[in-house]
């Protein structure tokens, strides 16, 4: 039973690293936004995604352990109640550095999120005041409605 609390702990540990790593990524996201550098921002969202994919792998073991371990409905402010004595120390500390790197990943995400959107108004505002409706225009990825040219057509009748 200790060894599946040890690999539990690992497994919050290697979450804390990711969210410390999404962190670093948000902060790359706005520097990109900030530069206008469309590139960058698009090398950070495909590295996002990636680390998306890897937390959803982590998830699935979480919840395996979790089972294994009967910790299913356990807060993690009690997880150091219910480790082994010699693993309380290291658990708690698991648990601090977790919830650390999850509100520094909050903080930074929502700091992105907001330069983004930030950014996507005054787009907005450059393409409104170029005379063109964004909400009635649509997304400019629709498909011209333009007749082809009359060789071009065929009559299925014949």
């Amino acid at each position: 039973m200790e060894q599946l609390h040890l690999s539990y702990l690992k497994l919050l540990e290697e979450l804390s690293s990711s969210l410390d790593r999404l962190a670093q990524l948000a902060q790359e996201k706005a520097a990109a936004v900030r530069a206008d550098d469309l590139i960058a921002l698009d090398e950070v969202l495909k590295q996002e995604q990636a680390m998306t994919l890897n937390l959803r792998g982590l998830e699935l073991k979480r919840l395996k352990l979790v089972g294994q371990l009967g910790l299913d409905k356990v807060p993690l402010d009690e997880l150091e109640g219910r480790c082994p004595p010699e693993l309380a120390d290291r658990a708690r500390n698991t648990v601090d550095a977790l919830r650390s790197s999850y509100t520094t990943y909050r903080s930074c995400a929502d700091m992105a999120r907001a330069l983004l959107e930030l950014n996507l108004h005054q787009i907005e505002k450059v393409i409104a005041a170029s005379g063109v409706d964004p909400a009635v225009s649509g997304s400019g990825y629709e498909a011209p409605d333009v007749e082809p040219p009359k060789q071009m057509k065929t009559d299925f009748r014949a």
